[in-house]
């Protein structure tokens, strides 16, 4: 009989796992025809080129900027070209080196402002010449190398063209684009994998109706959505760290070592992605005060050999780092301090910070969502708290983090809470022990809170956001692009509030118009007559544009979306986009 029911539990977890399996490929399937949105095409040219012919390929005059960028030692995210700290009007296309590094950007950057890095890390290695340092460390080399070998193998394919002459993908920019495509497909299909350890999660704490109730949420979170659709490493390393969680139950319950060479493995993965993925360091923390008295001795001992093995995943997968700390410190600073410039300022402002992260978090997992999360910890931690410190060791780490850089950061710094959101799922199954295991009406209660679930997630205006800029017809830059295009006399010149790019400025006639770059701050001195006619700009909503100076001299022509209900500030997809003209009465003051 004993063996019976172990075959018929077998058969049944079989099952499970193949209806697992089907479900997250028909989510992965749902979700891959939005890959294609916001990449560089030829779609652009009329109104980047005012209409006339695109420019060839030497009028970019890329061949300079790649060589000064392969032979600098300053990190891959480093702008070879910054603008100096401003306080009065800069004029952005005075000269044609000025309007062929724009264009450059149009022709090759998507409009997600990150995503470009890593290629460009990529570009200015030199195999031959035994050069595979990436200069950009916070991604790491687990990311920047998997996104190499997936290119190598999409050419092999024949799904894309990889050629080492730049000046190709300038007059053929679509190509580039489906560079966008191969790596943001890497994060889909680590997302499905971050979904499998979330049900994981459920199904231990709650049985299935706790694992489906947790992967629904998280499938349909925003800032998971948003995370699968980008080609950057935070939802691969939240995958690993989702699996660390899993590996560190494990070891907890049964103290085998090769439960503690599972979580090392995952672990050193997780940080090797993306630098922030070291918060798994803390899984071995909470095991060491959850384990039982008897086991400690043995626990450190597995918790040092797990530590031991991430160091080595770590320094296999960023062998320039370790180099780069030993011998060579210059490419590191500058890829550090780059990094450090972002988020000085923030440190302190934690308490600022900390209600950022609540709002971050509200948005990117759902306010129910959230909230569910919340009520079914406090159920783990009544009964399993051991256990639930274990759990909730690395997710804690990470919000703690964003916390201390939060302050002042727009939506998409949701991008740090991936783990702490997918954490929150799974701890909402909790909330399914608390519904009686008895009785037919169990399984309508549960599929009734998913619901829920579902619909407080907000995940249609996401998807919709990504859906519209794939269509790129009804895009909000791309309509500013073309309202500009309609209404601007040739000699109006256009103002803009960050420099131009595909992700934060319209596509505009670059090749020909004035465009001119206000500053945050109120000049000195200002004479509207000298300020630039047009003024567009892209923002998360209306709100972000209260109290700028500029306001009193410009009046709001259009907007897109309409309303600020319709926007999706995680993800830069369909960003918000306003179009201002300058007051025409009045002096100056």
């Amino acid at each position: 009989m004993s063996a019976r029911r172990q075959r018929a539990g077998g058969r049944c977890r079989r099952n499970e796992q193949l209806i697992l399996w089907a479900v997250l490929v028909l989510w992965v399937a749902c979700l891959a025809p939005l890959l294609t949105w916001g990449l560089p095409t030829r779609k652009l040219d009329p109104l980047l080129f005012g209409g006339d012919d695109a420019w060839r390929a030497e009028n970019y005059q890329i061949d300079a900027a790649l060589e000064e960028r392969r032979h600098r030692r300053a990190g891959a995210d480093v702008d070879l070209n910054p603008l100096a700290a401003r306080d009065e009007l800069v004029e952005l296309t005075a000269s044609e080196a000025q309007r062929a590094e724009i264009l450059r950007r149009y022709r090759l950057y998507s409009r997600q402002p990150d995503e470009m890095i890593t290629f460009q890390a990529l570009q200015r290695m030199n195999p031959r010449a035994g050069d595979l340092d990436p200069r950009l460390y916070q991604y790491g080399g687990a990311y920047i190398y998997g996104v190499g070998a997936a290119l190598g193998a999409a050419k092999v394919l024949g799904a894309i063209e990889l050629t080492a002459d730049a000046t190709f993908y300038l007059e053929h920019p679509d190509a580039f684009g489906r560079f966008y495509v191969v790596a943001r497909s890497l994060s889909l299909l680590m997302g499905a994998v971050a979904l499998a350890g979330v049900y994981e999660l459920g199904r231990r704490t709650a049985g299935r109706a706790g694992g489906w109730a947790g992967l629904v949420a998280a499938a349909t979170m925003p800032v998971l959505i948003s995370g699968v659709l980008e080609a950057k490493p935070h939802v691969p390393s939240a995958a690993m760290l989702v699996w660390a969680t899993v590996f560190a139950l494990d070891y907890h319950a049964r103290g085998r070592g090769r439960d503690a060479l599972k979580l090392g493995l995952a672990s050193g993965l997780a940080a090797g992605l993306v630098l922030t993925g070291v918060a798994a360091a803390l899984y071995g923390l909470a095991l060491l005060i959850a384990a039982p008295a008897a086991r400690r001795g043995q626990t450190a001992r597995h918790v040092i050999l797990a530590g031991a093995v991430a160091a080595l995943v770590y320094a296999a997968t960023n062998p320039f780092l370790v180099y780069n700390v030993l011998f060579a410190r210059d490419a590191l600073a500058s890829n550090v301090n780059n990094s450090l410039a972002m988020y000085a300022e923030q440190v302190r402002r934690a308490g600022e910070g900390a209600v950022r992260v609540a709002q971050l978090a509200a948005e990117g997992a759902g306010p129910l969502v959230l909230l569910s999360g919340l009520g079914g910890l406090a159920i783990l931690l009544r009964r399993w708290p051991r256990e639930t410190l274990v759990a909730a060791a690395a997710g804690l780490g990470l919000t703690v983090l964003a916390a201390f850089l939060a302050a002042g950061k727009p939506a998409e710094f949701a991008r740090f809470l991936v783990l702490p959101c997918l954490l929150a799922a799974s701890a909402a199954a909790g909330l399914v022990t608390a519904v009686p295991r008895r009785g037919a009406w169990r399984p309508v209660a549960v599929a009734c809170g998913g619901l829920v679930l579902l619909l407080g997630s907000r995940c249609w205006v996401y998807l919709g956001a990504f859906a519209t800029d794939r269509g790129l017809e009804h895009e909000p830059r791309h309509l500013a692009g073309c309202f500009l295009a309609e209404h601007r006399v040739p000699d109006e010149s256009i103002g803009v509030m960050q420099e131009p790019a595909p992700y934060a400025v319209p596509p505009l006639d670059f090749a020909r118009a004035r465009v001119v770059m206000l500053p945050k701050a109120a000049p000195r001195v200002v004479e509207r007559d000298a300020l630039p006619t047009w003024l567009v700009l892209t923002a998360d909503g209306a709100d972000a544009l209260s109290g700028a100076w500029w306001l009193m001299h410009y009046e709001l022509v259009r907007r897109w979306p309409e309303s600020d209900a319709d926007a999706s500030p995680i993800t830069w997809a369909s960003k918000p986009t306003f179009v201002f003209r300058r007051v025409v009465d009045g002096a100056g003051t």
